[in-house]
């Protein structure tokens, strides 16, 4: 049986910081080590949600030839089976699903997508139950969609954790399985081995952010542009905007826009609310029920997505790059940065820059 691997290797970095030495990132065998396809197993179940299912086909499946137009360099190193105990399990509005590989193909996965299915309380077979655990025992990722995050916590995955699923199903989540750390304002949950995402379309956002922990910013903002999603979504934008009436004609989009284009500059409330022609207290108010985060803390995400493109794309020394888009010190680069992503620049470079520049 084929499994994940965890390779680890000491290096002395050289990324524009003092001299240092780091532990190369945990990198599951087949994507980051380049070494097999990656195996994706999505696992389908009576009653799975149709949509659940046709986002991970459509992220992580064959790219459409607009993919190897767009990014000559980049190639799809997933393969991806429909994994089950049934042959010709209903989903959707009565559709069936064809081609559904035994249950045991799960032993072999090195990602599992979870999709949500109907009805949320639905007892989980023992098999799926076992299934899930054993995978989850050998280190494989596991990743849920909507109310796919119901059928990891009757699995016992998510004891212990954070963990999103549909805002309208957060409270049965937390009722019926009261060890779960549930986060319904979130986008999607990235804890690690186990990742969760929010109701429906918000799939979208956690596969990108998977494909992008994987490959890279531009392959996700690529995939992306032919999905006509919006590249990047933040985990933690809340799942619901109540943006108050009136603000539609008022939008503070021109704002934001002109932050993404100005990112060097030192950016304050006082100079971000002047160029809105609004007071502090307005601007923070309005952003917030916008786009559900603080202004410093979007801005603090652009920054890092603008940093992440550069370390993929460009030679430039790392220490510049912090500087470009506009972190005021490299250790100021160093600890957004890794906070953000879960690794540094330097790391962040090595692995991700090999995997856009392979020929297709």
């Amino acid at each position: 049986m084929n499994e994940p691997t965890v390779q680890q290797h000491h290096t002395i970095v050289d990324d524009g910081f003092p001299d240092y030495a780091e532990e190369e990132p945990m990198a599951v065998s087949g994507v980051l080590g380049g070494l097999e396809r990656h195996r994706v197993a999505i696992l389908v179940l009576p009653g799975t949600v149709g949509v659940d299912l046709a986002i991970p086909l459509q992220i992580f499946g064959p790219w459409p030839a607009y993919v190897a137009a767009e990014a000559p360099g980049l190639r799809n190193p997933y393969s991806v089976t429909l994994t089950g105990p049934e042959r010709e399990p209903p989903i959707g509005a009565g559709l069936v699903a064809t081609r559904v590989e035994p249950l045991s193909d799960l032993d072999r996965a090195h990602t599992i997508i979870v999709p949500g299915r109907q009805p949320v309380t639905g007892s989980l077979p023992p098999e799926v139950r076992a299934a899930l655990r054993n995978a989850a025992d050998r280190g494989a990722r596991i990743v849920s969609l909507c109310i796919g995050a119901f059928v990891l916590a009757a699995a016992g995955l998510l004891d212990g954790r954070p963990a999103t699923t549909h805002w309208q199903c957060a409270e049965e989540l937390r009722r019926r399985y009261p060890f779960v750390d549930v986060r319904e304002d979130r986008l999607y949950v990235d804890d690690g081995q186990i990742l969760t995402s929010a109701g429906l379309l918000a799939g979208v956002d956690l596969c990108l952010h998977v494909l992008r922990t994987d490959l890279g910013s531009a392959a996700a903002d690529t995939i992306a542009r032919f999905l006509v999603s919006a590249p990047h979504r933040e985990s933690k934008q809340p799942q619901v905007l109540r943006r108050p009436v009136g603000l539609a004609d008022r939008s503070l989009e021109c704002t934001r826009q002109w932050v993404r284009e100005n990112l060097t500059d030192a950016h304050t409330l006082t100079t971000i609310a002047a160029h809105a022609g609004v007071s502090v207290r307005t601007l923070t108010r309005r952003f917030q029920a916008e786009t559900g985060m603080t202004v410093m803390g979007w801005l603090t995400g652009q920054r890092v997505a603008e940093a992440r493109r550069l370390l993929e794309t460009t030679d430039r020394p790392i220490g510049f790059i912090g500087r470009e888009v506009g972190f005021g010190s490299d250790e100021m680069f160093r600890t957004h940065f890794t906070g953000a992503t879960g690794t540094t620049p330097a790391r962040y470079r090595r692995a991700h820059r090999p995997l856009t520049a392979v020929p297709a």
